[in-house]
């Protein structure tokens, strides 16, 4: 995942190549958590939806404070905006807990959720698969280390052992950047965190708002060594065979940038507006 406190700030009126593309054409298992729309911009019969009337959800809850889960429910800044965008919808919003790197096949597959928000960076590899919305927010991946390491620079790395989220942008970086070291790929965030505090692993390769976030609240062990300036953007994504989705997730997202909703949950997860 290309996921200040954090150095974040709303991308809005930014089109994905993908979504935008299509329209000049032809115009991250288990569990669940729902809430109800209380107000419609749209009727939910001008999508395809896989349940009538509900917007069905896949992410992957593991990337505090993007989406996360805490005593069971699934929460997060992702999460409260895709909340909200349902009820811009006129939709009820079901989210359902997925591996992150079985969102864009599962999305693309068009028969179990209608879309995915999950800190998606938007890149051309995934578009070929899915539709991306505008982007939402921007990010940079970062490298952490623990506290203490020998390893002082990413030179480093080389021939040392490295992890990062298995589908995710950190992984792509690392293949990419990082080729004489010892790669393993990794589910989930907090495995891949555990196997760098007991020295399984050198350094971990993941969005910085996550890493800032995570050394802030429950890794002051870690640290991060740098800061990679990818300018990472995140969108949500959607089936290519559902662009009117996408176009209505668009314009729902501009209605809660002029209305300030975006501005309170901004405050609300991480401390200020951006």
């Amino acid at each position: 995942m290309f996921k200040g406190k954090f150095s974040k700030v709303l991308v809005l009126g930014v089109a994905c190549v993908a979504v935008v593309g299509m329209l000049a054409l032809s115009a991250c298992g288990g569990g669940s958590q729902s809430s109800s729309a209380s107000s419609s911009s749209a009727a939910s019969d001008e999508y395809k939806l896989v349940t009538p009337g509900t917007l069905t959800v896949a992410t992957s809850p593991d990337y505090a404070p993007m989406e996360y889960q805490e005593n069971g429910e699934i929460k997060g800044y992702d999460i409260a905006l895709i909340k909200e965008i349902a009820k811009q919808l006129g939709l009820n919003a079901d989210i359902q807990n997925q591996a992150f790197d079985s969102l864009v096949t599962q999305v693309a597959g068009g028969k179990t959720f209608d879309c995915a928000i999950s800190s998606i960076t938007i890149s051309d590899e995934r578009a070929e698969q899915v539709a991306f919305t505008d982007a939402y927010y921007d990010s940079n991946l970062a490298i952490v280390v623990l506290k203490g390491s020998d390893i002082t620079s990413r030179d480093m790395l080389n021939g040392q052992p490295i992890g990062a989220q298995s589908g995710s942008s950190g992984e792509d970086w690392a293949k990419e950047n990082l080729k004489d070291s010892d790669y393993t790929p990794f589910q989930e965030t907090p495995d891949m965190l555990a196997a760098l505090r007991t020295g399984k692993l050198k350094a971990v390769i993941y969005d910085e708002p996550a890493a800032a976030y995570n050394i802030a609240h429950e890794y002051d062990d870690c640290d991060i060594l740098e800061v990679i300036p990818t300018g990472e953007q995140y969108g949500i994504i959607v089936n290519t065979d559902n662009v009117a989705l996408a176009e209505a997730i668009n314009n729902a997202i501009a209605e809660l940038q002029a209305n300030g909703t975006i501005a309170k949950l901004q405050t609300e997860w991480f401390g200020a507006a951006k």
